[in-house]
């Protein structure tokens, strides 16, 4: 494929899991054997290679070998064609040579043996390791490579019997990005990066083969000069996944993963009748199916989910005959679709304490489990093309963003039915509306014409009165048109919810989030059946932050997002996981708030008829990659966040300009002065609309030294408002223009997380103190009235005198080790620049002008404070 480099043919070569190297090294220097486990193709051998690197860099001697399934049956073949190990030309060779052999090369200081893939030792090279390591028990270590699932306990027993077990993690979103950027040689979005990581269940190896597949079948393709994803990856076929993973298990196994990708998902009982307890549990033990045990019912899907639509993809028609007949065999006529289609009751929306594997299983199990249900009601639709069966396929499309359903297939082919609910019938034409809206039609001629056979599906009794004001409602264009075109209007019953969502929407737009939870009086979740019921959720979400209530409102956004992984709503997840990201980065939570979304962006963007709700899960992930000094992947999310269709304006429509702000902050190092302008000139813009708390909302967050005037026009529009979440801000920029240098920094301390906004506060207040004669606050005072996370960002950033940022610590430290800035880059998945950058400014700070002086520097220099 010509469009990836050679890293994406050697999988690992590039890119090291820096985490589990360090946890690795971290025990051998502790004194212990270490067992590192990893799935196949995760990159388990170069962090081995890593290790000892590393190992050997601190004094270290190192041996490494390594087990092969040609020489497992041979004895001593792990030393037979070692360079250093093995046997001279005519020279005696057997278990006595061979331990004298190790024995020397272990020598009598610290020293640590790595066998990689251990599980395929055969039995007398382990013999010769175990007695070398066993001589040298106080000096020598022993780490052992294996894949997830190997039984080292029945393979070599005698090796590392109280070893301690590492793994290395799947990749998260931002390894997977620079992974793909590499691969690529260019920039990725953060949307593909994101996807990927979910499908591949964030395994290097098999990301790679499913975004070469789709570099070939033009589903990922440059867009504004980043690569992105431009088609449907669900309809790619992806052989090469199959291969990276297959290779070494048994037939019985991929037979059974067969069954498996073809049903998609199904119950732990079922799958048992199907394959066979055995099979299972040995597919279990390789981490080729992931099995959820939560709830009355555990299910079983294909693990990782790239693997499962691999599979499905290269089955022939007559595969599918004898699948479809096997299963009938098994379960009895007509029993071939999977028997659950819910996610059992137990299973856990995310937290900030969730394992990353554990996630990457979540995320396979909702995939896996919302195509199981698109492939069964597409079946059910083919048979009984009326509403009821259409609703759930056009919302899995429109709502859900799976886009291997065709829409239009389903507008033309349905028909009405003397079955049709009312509300159900209300849905599908308000469907049909949106995703005219969305191409390039109008919500009137969706609401109003049926494209299908008959003409007929259309709601009765629909006025004109109505008609008008919902499209004006309904419209990207900036608008003062309000609610109150809809007063006395005759709203048709299956239309009430969507009224319902207008009314909340611009209550909580004026300003009144009390009125907005008002009008969704006993409001208690979304259910299956009401297509805008978790665009309720989201606002009701909304307007318990905006109101002030962050412990209701992030109550309220675990339990819908629980709520969604039942449901199997895709939607669901992602407006819920927006709401508890919100409240987290609210209460100051970025750990939490950026795993949450971390998670919620392997699952895709929302469909194109709710494409705005995206806009703040774009715009918190770019800010807090910018925070975390990641600044590539920043500017790729924000991008993403910039080029969002619009069908229409978003609620508390800030997110745009504030993230734009946050992000060429935090990519400055927060060196530069913020410039808040661009903030200050959309809140003017909100105003004119009247959306009061989008302009509030602008105005607070603005950093910027406000006039008086300015002060006073900000003033106004919260004595207009209702909205106490922006509090602390307001009362910063009162301080900074009313207060003492006390009243600033108190007003700072208030905010409690370092932004742009506190950086002109603290600038304000150094400058008052020396106005007021008492000189500018020292350190320690910043420190103890406001924090240290706080009290970081008031220094100066002079050479010499500032403090080295985490990231810049880091880079530091591997260049110290003698790493060249490729290498780093490598190392923490960042780019070369990003590497030079950060390096710069370390050695600005430490008033070195080379890496020969770098070295010479105390270690404890570099560490950050």
């Amino acid at each position: 494929m010509g469009a990836m480099t050679d890293t994406a043919r050697r999988p690992g070569a590039v890119f090291v899991h820096d985490a589990a190297t360090q946890t690795a090294a971290r025990h051998v220097r502790a004194g212990d054997d270490v067992v590192l486990l990893g799935d196949v193709g995760s990159g388990r051998t170069t962090v081995l290679a890593a290790l000892a690197e590393r190992l050997r860099t601190s004094g270290t001697d190192v041996v490494t070998l390594a087990g092969s399934a040609a020489g497992r049956d041979l004895p001593l073949a792990a030393f037979a064609t070692h360079p250093l190990l093995g046997p001279r030309s005519g020279a005696r060779w057997g278990l006595p040579e061979a331990t004298a052999a190790l024995a020397e090369a272990v020598g009598t200081g610290p020293a640590a043996v790595v066998v990689d893939d251990a599980h395929l030792l055969d039995d007398a090279s382990a013999a010769v390791v175990a007695a070398v390591t066993r001589r040298h028990v106080s000096t020598a270590r022993l780490v052992l490579g294996a894949p997830v699932g190997a039984d080292l306990g029945a393979r070599v027993p005698d090796l590392a019997p109280g070893a301690v077990v590492a793994h290395v993690a799947p990749l998260g979103v931002s390894a997977m990005s620079a992974l793909l950027a590499d691969a690529l040689a260019g920039q990725v979005e953060g949307h593909l990066a994101s996807v990927v990581a979910g499908r591949s269940g964030g395994n290097p190896r098999v990301a790679l083969a499913l975004v070469r597949a789709a570099v070939d079948a033009g589903a990922v393709t440059r867009v504004r000069g980043r690569w992105a994803q431009t088609g449907a990856l669900d309809l790619v076929r992806a052989d090469a996944v199959a291969l990276a993973l297959l290779p070494g298990l048994p037939e019985a196994l991929v037979r059974g993963l067969d069954v498996l990708a073809w049903f998609g998902l199904v119950d732990l009982g079922t799958a048992r009748r199907l394959l066979g307890a055995d099979i299972l549990a040995a597919l279990d033990r390789a981490g080729r199916v992931v099995v959820h045990e939560g709830g009355r019912e555990p299910t079983v899907a294909v693990s990782p989910p790239a693997l499962g639509q691999a599979l499905r993809l290269r089955l022939s028609p007559a595969a599918h005959a004898d699948l479809r007949a096997r299963a009938d065999e098994v379960l009895g006529s007509g029993m071939a679709g999977p028997p659950a289609l819910t996610l059992p009751a137990g299973i856990e929306a995310p937290s900030p304490d969730l394992p990353d594997g554990s996630a990457h299983q979540q995320v396979a199990i909702l995939m896996e489990s919302v195509r199981t249900q698109a492939s069964q009601r597409h079946r059910t639709w083919l048979e009984r093309r009326d509403v009821a069966n259409a609703l759930p396929l056009l919302r899995l499309r429109l709502l859900d963003n799976l886009a291997s359903i065709d829409v239009d297939e389903i507008f033309a082919g349905t028909v009405p039915s003397s079955a049709d609910d009312a509300d159900e019938l209300g849905s599908y034409v308000l469907l049909r509306g949106q995703w005219a809206a969305c191409t390039g039609g109008s919500l009137r001629d969706g609401l109003t014409h049926d494209t299908g056979p008959t003409g007929r599906l259309v709601l009765p009794d629909l006025d004109e009165q109505v008609l008008a004001a919902l499209e004006r409602l309904s419209t990207p264009e900036p608008s003062a048109v309000g609610v109150a075109d809809l007063a006395g209007a005759r709203i048709p019953e299956p239309l009430r919810d969507f009224v319902l969502v207008l009314r909340v929407q611009a209550a909580i737009e004026t300003g009144a989030p009390d009125h907005a939870l008002e009008l969704l009086g006993d409001w208690t979740g979304s259910g299956r059946r009401r297509v805008l019921g978790h665009q309720l959720d989201a606002l009701r979400g909304d307007a318990l932050l905006l109101g002030g209530h962050l412990e209701d409102a992030t109550a309220w956004a675990r339990e819908r997002l629980s709520a969604a992984y039942d449901e199997l709503s895709l939607i669901g997840v992602r407006l819920a996981a927006r709401g508890l990201a919100t409240a987290q980065f609210v209460a100051g939570d970025h750990v939490g708030a950026r795993r949450t979304l971390s998670l919620v962006l392997q699952t895709g963007r929302c469909g194109p008829v709710q494409s705005p709700y995206d806009e703040r899960i774009l715009g918190l992930a770019a800010t807090l990659r910018a925070r975390d000094g990641e600044p590539e992947l920043a500017a790729a999310l924000l991008d993403e966040l910039r080029a969002t269709p619009r069908p229409y304006l978003p609620a508390l429509d800030f997110v745009r300009p504030w993230a734009a702000t946050e992000v060429a902050y935090f990519r400055s190092g927060g060196d530069e002065a913020p410039d808040g302008e661009q903030l200050w000139a959309a809140g003017e813009e909100q105003l004119a609309m009247g959306r009061l708390a989008s302009a509030v909302l602008c105005w607070a967050f603005a950093p910027l030294r406000l006039t008086h005037e300015r002060l006073a026009q900000l003033e106004e529009l919260c004595a207009r408002t209702r909205i106490p979440v922006a509090r602390p801000f307001v009362h910063l920029h009162r301080a900074m223009v009313h207060g003492t240098s006390g009243d600033v920094l108190g007003a700072v301390a208030a905010m409690g997380v370092p932004g742009p906004l506190v950086h002109v506060g603290l600038g304000v207040a150094h400058e008052r103190a020396e106005q007021e004669g008492r000189g500018a606050f020292t350190e320690d005072e910043v420190r103890a009235a406001t924090g240290p996370a706080i009290a970081a960002a008031a220094r100066p950033a002079e050479a010499g005198t500032a403090p080295l940022t985490s990231r810049e610590s880091q880079i530091a430290v591997l260049a110290r080790e003698g790493l060249s800035n490729r290498q780093i880059a490598s190392r923490l998945y960042l780019s070369v620049r990003t590497v030079e950058s950060h390096l710069y400014r370390a050695m600005q700070k430490l008033r070195v002008s080379d890496r020969a002086l770098l070295r010479a520097l105390p270690g404890t220099a570099l560490v950050e404070e």
